[in-house]
C-alpha cells in the first residue's frame, strides 16, 4: 500500500501537467449602466440636496441601554461622494474634464427642487464648457453601532454605516434625462477587546464613518457612467502536441501573433479533434484582439469539426465551443452597446 502511495505522489505533477488545457484571465470591456452619448466630452458634478436632518440617525446599543444621538450630521457626505466619483472618473479617462462644482445649490438658496432645471443645467453646462451635468438631489445615512459582552471578559463591537443617495444624469445637448437612480449601501467595521472604551477607541467615529461610506458610494457609482474592465477566465488549449505547448508560452509571454500562426498551423494540418482545439484557441486569440466576427468564425469552424465526430469522441471540446458560441452572440449584443457609448469600435 505503502508504494502504491509512493507511486502516486512522484506521479502527481505528471499526471496534472497532462491537462490539455488551462485557464487564462482576460480583461473585457463593459458598457456604463447608462449612456452618455459620445458628444459629451465634458461633465460637472453638483450637490443639488438638502441638508439631512432627521430623527434617530445615529443608533448605539451597549449592555448598559439603548441610545439615539440627533446632534451628529456630515453635511459634506454629497461632496465626498462626488469627489469620490470625479477620482473614479478620472482613472477611466472616459471624459476629456470632469468638474465638481463647490457651491450645494439648495444649501445655498440657488435651488429649491429635488431636481434641476434645465435653465440650471445649461448655466453650469455654459460655466465649465461641458455637455451633461450628475447632480445629487437627495440623500439619507443612518449609523448603528452595538456593543455586547462576551463570554471570554472581553467585548465584540460593530458599526454598520448606511445611506440611500438619489442622483440624476442631465444630457444638455439634447435636454433629455439620462438616468434618475437611488443607490443604496451599507459598510461595517468590528473591534473585538477588552472592554467598552477599547471597542470606542477602535471603531470609527460616526462622521469618519459616514466620510468613508460617502466616499465608497461614489466610487462605486462609476460604472454607472463610464464603460469598465472586467476580468473573466477562458480556456486555453496548452498542451497535447509540440505546437500547443509552444503557442502556450507565447500566449504567457503576451505573443498572441506568434501564437495564432502556430494554432493556425495546427488547424491546417492536423485531425479533426486537435483542429476543433485549435480553432477554438484561434477564436479566443481573436476575442482578446477584439475581432469578434474573426471569433465567431472560428467558433463556427470548431463545431462543424466535433459535429463530424463521435460524440463520446469529442464530449469536451463540443461543450466548450457550443458555451463559447452562447457566450460570443450575448458579446456581439454588448459590443453594439459599447460603440454606441464610445463612438465606434471597442
Amino acid at each position: 500500500m505503502k508504494a502504491i502511495y509512493l507511486f502516486v505522489l512522484l506521479f502527481l505533477p505528471f499526471l496534472i501537467s497532462c491537462s490539455t488545457y488551462e485557464q487564462l484571465s482576460i480583461d473585457v470591456l463593459m458598457p456604463a449602466k447608462y449612456t452618455f452619448q459620445p458628444e459629451i466630452k465634458s461633465i460637472v458634478l453638483v450637490d443639488n440636496a438638502r441638508a439631512y436632518r432627521e430623527k434617530n440617525t445615529h443608533k448605539i446599543a451597549v449592555p448598559s441601554g439603548a441610545y439615539s444621538i440627533d446632534t451628529i450630521w456630515k453635511d459634506d457626505f454629497p461632496d465626498i461622494f462626488l469627489y469620490g466619483l470625479k477620482y473614479e472618473l478620472d482613472q477611466r479617462n472616459f471624459f476629456d474634464s470632469v468638474y465638481v462644482h463647490e457651491i450645494s445649490l439648495r444649501r445655498s438658496g440657488l435651488s429649491d427642487t429635488t431636481f434641476l432645471t434645465w435653465s440650471m443645467v445649461n448655466e453650469l453646462c455654459k460655466k465649465y464648457d461641458a455637455q451633461a451635468v450628475v447632480s445629487i438631489d437627495d440623500y439619507i445615512y443612518q449609523t448603528n453601532i452595538k456593543v455586547e459582552d462576551l463570554y471570554d471578559g472581553n467585548m465584540y463591537g460593530y458599526l454598520d454605516a448606511s445611506s440611500s443617495v438619489l442622483y440624476r444624469g442631465y444630457n444638455n445637448l439634447n435636454k433629455s434625462l439620462i438616468f434618475s437612480k437611488v443607490s443604496s449601501d451599507t459598510i461595517s467595521w468590528s473591534v473585538y477587546g477588552n472592554g467598552l472604551s477599547y471597542v470606542a477607541q477602535n471603531l470609527p467615529n460616526l462622521r469618519q464613518g459616514l466620510a468613508d461610506l460617502a466616499n465608497y458610494m461614489g466610487d462605486k457609482a462609476v460604472n454607472d457612467i463610464a464603460p469598465f474592465w472586467e476580468t473573466e477566465k477562458r480556456i486555453l488549449y496548452s498542451s497535447g502536441n509540440f505546437y500547443f505547448m509552444q503557442a502556450a508560452e507565447h500566449v504567457r509571454n503576451d505573443n498572441w501573433g506568434e501564437a495564432i500562426k502556430l494554432w493556425k498551423y495546427v488547424f491546417d494540418n492536423s485531425k479533426k479533434l486537435i483542429k476543433s482545439r485549435a480553432a477554438y484557441n484561434l477564436a479566443l486569440a481573436s476575442e482578446v484582439e477584439g475581432d469578434y466576427k474573426s471569433a465567431s468564425y472560428w467558433i463556427k469552424e470548431g463545431l462543424d469539426i466535433v459535429s463530424e465526430l463521435s460524440s463520446g469522441h469529442a464530449k469536451a471540446e463540443k461543450k466548450r465551443l457550443i458555451l463559447y458560441s452562447l457566450y460570443m452572440n450575448q458579446r456581439l449584443e454588448v459590443v453594439e452597446e459599447l460603440k454606441i457609448q464610445v463612438g465606434g469600435g471597442e
